[in-house]
Parts: C-alpha cells; structure tokens; sequence
C-alpha cells in the first residue's frame, strides 16, 4: 500500500467493508445485481455472439498504407445478435463448479445474458466512380458571361461519404476503378523503355550505381545499424552486385556527374544557383565626428543566396515523380450523409476538399480561356514552409531554408519522408559580418539594432521578389502547358494557398511589427482585447478587421519610405511611427504584394495559424511552467512527486505517448511532442497534487486543454466537429480567463530554479566581456546568489498565441485540417538538413547541402530509370527505419481482418501449468472458465465471460489436442479509425506463461483492451469495458461428439476485467476522466476470464490514480495477476485524450466509426447540429431511429455546455460582450 495515500489509509484493508463500500458499486455496475430475493438466482450473463455480415460490396478499397489494394471482406465481419436480458445475483461461497445443477444435461445454457456488441469492422474505401449523367444545370453568373455549370457527384460509399466536383473530373486519383490509367505503367506508353546502359546515365555499371546510391542516399550511411543493413540488402545481396566493378577512385567526378545530370531531354532545368541579393540600407542623418555627407541610402549586396526556380521544381516534379499519379487536380467539396432526413454534413480533411482551393479552381474556370487554347485547365496550390534553424548543437552555424509542397499531393503522402514531398527552394542567406564595416565605411558610424532589423526584413522581402520571377508571374497569370504521365498535356496554373511558419517569421512575412499594438498578421485586433478569446465582441472583431492588402496600406508603406529614403529620417522615427504604428506596420515593401498584388492577391490570407507552436510550444507550455511554480510555491516535494508519478506513466502505441524518463519539473529540451504528452497525461498526474481550494478548478482547465487539443487536431472534420471546436474555444476562453484571474493569483509564484539560471545566464551574456569569460571559467554553475534572488513572476492572456487559438475553425474551413499546414513538417526536413550538415567540411555548407539535395534527388530519377529497364514497377525508395521500428511496431498480418495472432506459439501443458500456478488465485478457475468458453464456440452458442454455461460432465466433450495450450507474446487488433484509416494496436500480455512457469512480462504498459458495452442501466451507461490481457493463447480442439472432424485452432484472450466506478462520473459535462478498477476475485467468477479476440475494438490506455494509493485485498491470496509488487493501484483514468480516434470514440461523430453504436456521451445537440453519432452509423432497413434514445444523453451535449456559459459568471467565468475601446496598449508588456 503506498505512503501517505489519505484515500487507502481510509479505506483500510477490511474486506468487507471495502467491498460494501466502493467493489460493492463496481460489482453492481458490471453485473448489475438484485439482492432482494430470497432464491439464489443465477448471475446476469454477459454472452458474446458471432454472426456474419453481409455486405453489398464485396470488394474494398485498402487505403491504410497508402497503396490501393484489392481485398475480399468474408465472414470475418460479423454483427451482434441480440439477446434478452436478464438478472440474478451471485453465489458467494460456492465453487464454480458447482454453479451447474446437477440435472443439467446438455440442455439450453442457463438464463440469457446480455450480450457484449461485437461492432461491425467496415475496411477503408475511397469514392465510388460518378455517375455518367451530371447533376441539373445550375446557372451562375460570371464575371464577364453567364456560364452553365454541370456538378459531377459521387455515390455515397459504405461511410456515405460522397463527393461533389464543379465538373467532371478527368482523374480521380483514389477511385479504384480509375486507378490504372493513372499509375507508373502510363510512363511506358509515353517513351519505350531505356536500355539499362542508357539508364545508369553517368554511372559505367550497375553495381557502381547501387553502391554510390546507398552512400549519398541513405541517412547515416557507414554510421548507423540500419544504414549498415541497408547496405547488405541493396547491394551485397543484389544478385548482380560485383564487387570489382566499384569504381570507388572516381566518385569525386562522378558525383559532379550526377549532380548535373539532366534527365528528361525535352526540358533542361537551371537546377541550383548562387547568386547576390541587394538591398538598399538607409543611412539616416549626419551626426558629429561622422562623415559630414553620404547619400540618403546605399545599396548594399548580400551575397550567398542558393535557390531554384519554383517553376522549374514544378516541371521536374510532374514529368519524373512517381508520386503525381496520386495527385488530385480537380478539387471537390466531401460530404457525408445523414440518415435522419437532415442536409448532408460538410466533410473536411485536406486541401483539395477546403474552401481556399475550390474558390481558385472556381474562379480559373469561370476567367476566360488563354487564345487558341483547348487544354484542361488544373491548378497547383503550393503550401511555403520557412524558418531558420541550428544545424549543430554547439557552434553557430544556421540555415534558413524555405521549403516547398504541394497542396494536391495527399497529405498522408506529405508527411511520409519516403515519398519525397518536400522541395527545397531556397537558403536564404544571413547579414554577413561585413555589414558594419559597410554601414561605417558609408557614414562613419555603426547600425543600430532597429537598422539591422529593418535590413533583414529588407533582405527577406528581396530573396522573394527574385524567387517571384518573371517565369513564375507567367505561371500565375497564362498558366504554363506540361505533359503529364497519364499522357495528358494539361495548362498548369500555379497558386500560393498556404505560408506555414512561427509567429517571428510571419511578422516578416506579412511585414508587421513583432509584437505590436495590432500584433497579429491577420487581423487589427488590438493587444488588450487578446482575453477576450471566444466571446461574440471577439468573433466581430475578427470578422470586421481582418487585414487586407488594399492601396491604403500600400501608399501608408510608401509613405514611410519617403521619409526614410528622402527625407534621412530614421527607421523607428516620431513621423515614421505616426505613419505606421495604429496598424503595426514596418516600412518594407512586401515581394508578394509587389507580385501577386496585381492579381488580387491577399498574402495576409496564406499566412496559416500553426497549432506546434502556438498551442504546444504556446499557450499549453506556459501554463503547464506556471503550474510547477505554483508547486514550488507550495513546496518543493510536490514537484518531486509529479516527476516521480510521470515516469510512472505507461508508454502507449507506437510512439503515440513514450516512456517518459526525465524530469517534467525541469522542462529541459522538450521538444513539442514532449509537451503533447505530458497534457495528455497530465490529468491524473496533476491530481491531489495542488491545494484542495486550487485542485478541481486545475482539473477543470487541463481537461478542457486536452478535449480542446484532440478535437483541434482531428484529421477529418465534419460540420458537427467543428462545432463542437467553436463551442469548446469559447469553454477554453473562459477557463483561461478564470484561471489568471482566481488560480493563478491566489499564490504567489516565483520563477523556478531553472529559470533564474537561465535569466542569470541571458545577463552574463548581455553582459561585458569580462562577465562572460569569468562564467566561462567557473563552468556551467552559477553564483549562488545570483540564483537565490528568484523574481515574481505570474501569468498573462495577453499573448499573440491566446488569440491565434480564436482562428483555428476558420482556418480549417479555408485550408483544411491542421495537420495540411502545421509547421511540423518543416520542422521534420530540418532532420534532413542537419545530417546533410554533418557531410560538409563546415565551410561554405549552404553550398554543399545544396548540392546534395540535387544529387539525392537526380539519383532518385536515374533509380526510376533502372526500374524501367530492369521491368521493376517504380519505387520512392524508402529508407531504412529503426530495428525497433521493424521488428516491433512494424503492422504485421492482413489488414482485412479484426486481429493477427502468430501461426505458432510456446506450447504449455494444461495440467502441468495448472500445478505449477495451485497456490496463484488467478488459476483457480482457470480450467473449468477456459473449458466452458471453448464449448460454448464449439457449439456456435453465444459465450458469457461473468458465468458458467454448461454442465461439469459436458466439458468432456471438449478435445484440447495433446491438452496443450499455446501462449503468444503479442496480438495485434486492426480497425477502421475515424478518419478512415486503417489501424493496428498492439497488444502484450501482462504475464508469460511458458512451460517453466508464469511470469511478470514487463509488458503491463500494453496489455489493456477495450470491448464493446451493452449497459442499459440509463444514465450510468458507459459505451465500453475494459480488461487486462494476462495471457494471449491459441488451441487445437474439436468435439469428442465428432471423432472424425479435423482439429480447428481457436484464438483466446484471458483478461482480468475493470469496472467502472459509477460514483464517478467522467465526461465533457463533468470536465474529468472516466475511473475504472479491478473487480475483486470475492465476486465470483467476475475477476477473470476469457474472451474471443474478435470481440476487442482496440487497446486503451490507463494511468493509475496515483492520489487513490495502492491495495492488496482485491485478490484472496499472493497471484503473479497483481499489478505492482503485489498491491493494484486503487483505480484507474481512462485516457481518452490519448489520440483522436480514441477521443472521437468517446465524442462520436467520427465519418470512420459507422460501427459505432448507439448516441455517445458528449455528443453535442443544438445549434443546429445533427445527431452525429446516430446520423453516420450503419442505416438498417428495419431498424428506426430511436429518438428517445438520442435524447437521453443530452445533459452531457451541447446543451450542458451551453448551460454552463450561461451560468458562468457566478464562479467568475465572465463572458463579456461589452463595447471594446480603440485605444492603444502600452508597449512595454512581456514578449509572447
């Protein structure tokens, strides 16, 4: 029992009163007992039944992994059958055994149990082909004639997803049907095959090729195990590998070779330049002991700048990349259907189903045609990413890359580095070291600071306008003509959607001042109106300021300029701030106003809001660091405990939440992941750790963090999600609020140990030079007191990344979810650079990573070509993962099926098990449960986990072949998720059982399932059960009644069950976790059993209650099934926040979860929105929507939320509306 737990202490370790007073509520949750007869009655039975499913398509669409893949759905897809329900009460004192009347023979089983849902598993499947026949004409206006237009609709699919066109699409990429005439067979048809000699262009063989592309082409090569197992499968194992042909003195020229070959001779490329970059540098006024005249300004040239042209990539990308036959050219708008007679729900998961795509595609279609020109008209949105990053952890050396994707490309393939999505365009150089000698040369006397800001912002701007060149503009406007694999010659219009960076690189980008009285770059919304995030005065504010690039704010930028470049006024000047400063903007001309202005373009609109840096790394970070100082406040072991619980908490999935090993309290190099985990494992954590006065409004907010954070992340969104999104930014504005104004002010906090060195640290380098190397020379230690004197600090709404979290629905309904814009992709190809860093000699590497950048990629062109002549289909190559990753988490079996168990297992004999486990209470009834579950299959009756169904002497018609059982270390679940992926869990027992005994596995953190419910006990209705895997087995038996059948193996799962603590509600109503523990074994014969693996939905994850403590009388006597040490902890939190599928499990309303059954808790009714959760799930012919039953949740919807705000301000969570002042901030406040 652990120390110093209040709840255990009071709860003691007297059985009975234990049970009477928290099992006993378990108990009848999970079996719902009636104790007022006087007749023992048999216990209510929880039977799990088989049926198959028959399907109207029996082929599918795979589309999990990314390929398209034909399979066949079989019975393997099953139903539940419905069953009557009945109730009992439990024997406490009788064997199992005996539980069997004696004059039961082979009669019907026992009373009729509930039934345990096993939900239909529905395989991923794209659109289905349009209808030949277009939908009636709608007439549109257009700008300059009328113009019919014919949409083009899909049939719904089995998810009734259907999708709509603006006209008949010439591809669909994804359509199964349609999917060979837009593969890589279609570049055979175009030019015959190459000669392999031809092929290897600059190589002389083949086996100097596949050498030469494992050494520039796998990461790490020569340094890492995988990168060395690469090298023996691609080339010592290749059959025509000979090692005399190596041509190792020569590489040097022939990497010169490869980096300027050209592969396509119809279109030479620039590929890569060098060039200077000008800018002109304001001087500013004469002062004295300067030069006594120079010029108003001087141009002054940046040298270093390594780009391409955007064009170029764009030609080089359709004609050879293997990946364009999956690119959507034609935009569409994805719909799902409801069944309840209501209008189709908008569906949202990727650019080319977002608004800001269709409306260009729209636009380019209604403009009139180029002269003569008779070609398909498509567009290509491209997404920007940019931000300068470290390439080492000591030095200074930095790159600032500005990468390039496509917006047609899916975003699954986006974020996969083995397809090769992402484009390097340009390295933007630094001011060099020469500036100053410049500057002084010029005038006499250095730059200041705000000088050499301007002048990188002037440098940014100039490296954009030379990217925008001529070329590009004529992409833009006329469209350029390519020829596409599928043989197509189609008119490519090429548009900018989206600029992804952080809140220091969009202030440049939209050329407005860091952090200013209008400090976002879409909209005017002054600093001190931030707080008012999610309130209708705010929503107005964003709707009615937004920022546009209109000719007032251009002649503002050229005012300015005037009197900076004419007048030799100063860049932060009294006429130069007057001009500028009511909308925070900077004197710089913008390159994509200059541009793209000319053609309506509004860069403010591309500038995207990223959820990395503005949610994890933002507002979640900060509150998460005042949270430790409130626990340093309140003393320092508290902070000790919340690091000791998180490493306590358990990994789940493959790297969805990991090991946690260090110290939270510390926050040291986290990176935002990191941060992901520890809000979605805070929750328990945090719980009992804070003063009683300040623990449940703590609870409250993280909760609302992490249902804000799963429902802002999804990766497909409805109409009703979104929503739910509006509602749930409008929860979290007022428990922010509240928590700066009543949490966070109730205790005095200071800065935390660590950041008081650090502070110290910022001041010794700000400091003299003599401070710094007197620090240098006494180590990383700093003086006691100058850490001692820790300062105040506290907590403010009043940042740029509070008020971004008010844009994210507009967001997703204009670019799609916010996964498509995240700065998480750029961030993963500054992995790319890094290493490419560690091949240069370190000096002048922006040229060397260049460089091979373009011979990764030719060496991916020539690959393509070998394939062709060698008759290989096309590969990306993908690249070489971690052992862990391969051996461990790798999806393992078909996909098409509900579970894969290995073919073969340890074999343990039963009865020699049994012996060996006599004195271990989780075998007690190991025999006769196991027994009972295998005949209860064997005669294709529906089984019961909770009871007994046949008599003593018919388990002798059970045949276990050489009465052995098979134990497997791992089971692996497949299911459909929301977003309609298809998924796999892994699943590890929490023993191992072996013929030398039964052992802890050290697996615990894996080993938890969750099934389908069939509660119908009203409001205490939980969708779900929960189980520990003790054991994962498979047999050979048949029926002694059947001497002559053949054995047939059968799959099991033995479990220890949960049950759910019904004085505990958890929820969206209630702002806190579900609760479950462990049935006690005095519940006979509750505790354990054993369940079909088809029956699992998928793993869950649970995260002991660590405030609860721990006890050791759930079990009767000493059992390997306890869960530490002997003693299980208390309870358990269900972590439904541990990812999107799981959260929109408990949410409902997800397109993928048809199988999802009934009305779920926090589905939200109101305004407007349909019943989600009833309105997607499977339509029945025979079965009726059940009104009351969609009604009977609605306390814990929408409606409770909304009651919730109205009565709000009672605990201070004000929603105020009132009339916002114009009037400006004071400058001076903390930065973001």
């Amino acid at each position: 029992m652990s120390v110093g737990s209040a709840s255990a202490n009071r709860l003691g370790s007297s059985v009975p009163r234990l049970y009477q007073s928290k099992v006993q509520p378990l108990k009848r949750r999970l079996f719902s007992q009636n104790q007022t007869t006087s007749e023992p009655q048999r216990p209510r039975k929880r039977i799990f039944t088989r049926m198959p499913l028959t399907t109207p398509d029996a082929t599918r669409t795979l589309t999990a992994t990314h390929m398209n893949e034909d399979l066949t759905s079989d019975s393997d897809i099953v139903i539940a059958e419905p069953h009557l329900h009945h109730y009992g009460s439990t024997l406490e004192h009788e064997e199992m055994h005996d539980l069997i009347p004696a004059d039961y023979n082979n009669q019907a089983p026992i009373g009729r149990g509930r039934i345990a849902l096993r939900l239909p598993d529905h395989l991923p499947e794209g659109p289905r082909a349009p209808s030949r026949s277009p939908s009636p004409e709608i007439r549109r206006p257009g700008q300059r004639r009328l113009v019919i237009v014919r949409k083009w609709v899909t049939p719904p699919n089995c998810f009734r997803l259907y999708r709509e066109y603006y006209r008949k699409p010439s591809i669909i990429p994804d359509l199964k049907a349609d999917l060979t005439s837009f593969t890589s067979s279609h570049l055979l048809q175009l030019l015959p095959p190459p000669t392999l000699e031809k092929a290897l262009g600059p190589f002389p063989n083949y086996s100097t090729f596949i050498h030469a592309r494992w050494l520039w082409t796998t990461e790490g090569a020569g340094n890492s195990d995988a990168a060395n197992r690469a090298l023996l499968k691609t080339v010592y194992k290749d059959k025509e590998f000979v090692s005399a042909d190596v041509m190792t003195k020569s590489f040097k020229r022939l990497k010169k070779a490869v980096e300027n070959y050209q592969s396509d001779p119809f279109y030479k490329s620039d590929g890569w330049k060098e060039s200077s970059v000008a800018i002109s540098v304001p001087l500013g006024k004469p002062r004295p002991g300067g030069q006594p005249e120079f010029p108003p300004a001087a141009e002054f040239a940046v040298p270093g700048l390594r780009h391409r042209s955007i064009v170029d990539v764009v030609h080089r990308v359709i004609r050879t990349d293997p990946n364009v036959r999956d690119f959507h050219l034609h935009p569409f708008r994805q719909y799902v259907q409801n069944q309840d007679g209501k209008p189709p729900s908008r569906v949202i998961d990727d650019i080319y189903s977002s608004d800001a795509m269709m409306d260009e595609y729209e636009k380019l279609q209604r403009s009139p045609r180029e002269p003569g020109c008779i070609f398909e008209r498509v567009i290509f949105a491209l997404q920007f990413w940019s931000d300068a990053t470290l390439l080492a952890n000591f030095g200074s050396a930095k790159l600032w890359p500005i990468y390039m994707y496509f917006g047609n490309q899916p975003k699954w393939a986006r974020s996969r580095s083995d397809k090769h999505a992402c484009h390097d365009i340009a390295y933007i150089p630094s001011l060099p070291a020469a500036f100053q000698d410049f500057v002084v040369g010029q005038r006499g006397f250095p730059a200041d600071s705000k000088l050499e800001t301007h002048c990188r912002r002037e440098l940014f701007h100039s490296v954009w306008k030379l990217l925008l060149d001529k070329k590009f503009i004529r992409a833009y406007k006329h469209g350029i003509l390519i020829l596409f694999p599928d043989g197509v010659i189609r008119r490519v219009y090429l548009r900018i959607i989206t600029y992804s960076a952080d809140y220091p690189e969009k202030v440049i980008i939209a050329t407005i001042r860091n952090l200013g009285i209008c400090l976002c770059p879409r909209c005017l919304i002054f600093r001190h109106q931030i707080r008012k995030l999610g309130t209708k005065a705010d929503t107005k504010l964003r709707s009615l300021q937004r920022r546009v690039d209109n000719e007032a704010r251009r002649s503002l930028v050229t005012k300015s300029r005037i009197f900076i470049y004419e007048r030799r006024q100063n860049v932060v000047s009294t006429w130069v701030e007057a001009t500028l400063r009511q909308e925070s903007l900077v004197p710089t001309i913008n390159a994509f106003s200059l541009c793209l202005g000319r053609f309506g373009f509004n860069f403010f609109l591309m500038l995207c809001v990223d959820i990395l840096h503005e949610f994890e790394l933002g507002v979640w970070k900060a509150i998460l660091q005042h949270l430790i100082r409130i626990l340093h406040a309140v003393g320092e072991s508290t902070t000790v405990e919340m690091d000791r619980r998180f490493r306590q908490v358990s990994a789940f999935g493959r790297e969805t939440i990991r090991r946690i090993s260090y110290n939270v309290s510390e926050l040291k190099q986290l990176a935002a992941r990191d941060f992901e985990d520890i809000l979605q494992c805070a929750l328990p954590v945090f719980e009992g750790l804070f003063p009683e006065e300040l623990d449940a409004d703590i609870q409250r907010l993280l909760f609302v963090l992490a249902d804000w954070h799963s429902l802002a992340k999804l990766r497909m969104h409805t109409e009703g999600t979104l929503d739910m999104l509006s509602l749930r930014t409008k929860t979290l504005g007022q428990e922010l609020r509240y928590f700066e104004q009543h949490v966070a002010n109730k205790v005095e906090t200071f800065e935390t140990p660590r950041e008081a060195r650090s502070r110290v640290r910022r001041g010794f380098r700000k400091g003299s030079a003599n401070a710094a190397q007197a620090q240098a020379r006494g180590g990383s230690s700093l003086p006691d007191t100058a850490i001692g004197s820790r300062k105040a600090k506290g907590y403010t709404l009043d940042t740029y990344k509070v008020h971004a979290l008010g844009d994210y629905v507009s967001q997703i309904r204009l670019f799609g979810t916010l996964d498509v814009t995240s700065t998480q992709l750029g961030e993963a190809r500054h992995r790319q650079k890094k290493r490419q860093y560690e091949r240069t000699n370190k000096r002048n590497f922006e040229s060397q990573i260049a460089t091979q950048t373009g011979v990764v990629e030719n060496m991916r062109l020539i690959d393509q070509q070998v394939a062709l002549a060698k008759g290989r289909p096309l590969t990306c190559g993908p690249e070489p993962k971690a052992r862990s990753q391969e051996d461990e988490d790798s999806i393992i079996g078909p996909l098409d099926t509900r579970y894969h168990i290995a073919s073969k297992g340890e074999g343990v004999c039963l009865s020699k098990l049994l012996h060996q486990t006599k004195d271990d209470c989780a075998f007690k009834h190991f025999r006769f449960q196991l027994l009972d579950h295998i005949l209860a299959r064997l005669r294709g009756r529906p089984y019961s986990w909770d009871d007994l169904l046949f008599n003593k002497s018919d388990y002798t018609d059970v045949d276990l072949h050489k009465d052995h059982i098979y134990s497997h270390g791992a089971s692996r679940f497949n299911y459909t998720s929301y977003d309609i992926r298809r998924c796999q869990d892994t699943i590890k027992p929490a023993l191992r059982i072996s013929p030398s005994g039964v052992f802890k596995s050290g697996y615990s953190a894996r080993c938890t399932v969750m099934l389908a419910s069939d509660e119908d006990d009203g409001k205490s209705q939980h969708q779900f059960w929960y189980a520990r895997v003790l054991g994962i087995f498979h047999c050979e038996v048949r029926s002694h009644s059947s001497p002559q059948a053949n054995y047939k193996r059968m799959d099991i799962l033995w479990v220890r069950w949960l049950g759910v603590d019904p004085d505990r509600r958890g929820g969206t109503k209630h702002k806190r976790l579900d609760r479950v523990g462990y049935v006690p074994d005095s519940c006979k014969p509750g505790a354990f059993g054993f369940i079909d693996p088809a029956d699992v939905i998928r793993g869950c994850h649970l995260i002991p209650t660590f405030h609860e403590g721990t006890r050791d009388d759930l079990l009767s006597g000493a059992s390997s099934a306890f869960d530490v040490d002997g003693e299980d902890y208390q309870y358990y939190s269900v972590m439904r926040f541990v990812d999107r599928d799981m959260a929109m499990r408990y949410r409902g309303g997800g397109v993928g979860h048809v199988n999802q059954y009934g009305p779920q808790e926090d589905i939200d009714h109101g305004s407007g929105t349909p019943d989600l959760a009833a309105a997607i799930r499977p339509l029945d012919a025979d079965e009726p929507l059940d009104s009351d039953q969609d009604n009977s949740d609605s306390e814990s919807g929408m409606g409770s939320d909304m009651e919730e705000d109205a009565v709000s301000s009672d605990d201070g969570r004000d929603d105020s509306e009132s009339e916002v002042s114009e009037s400006d901030d004071d400058l001076e406040l903390d930065a973001d």
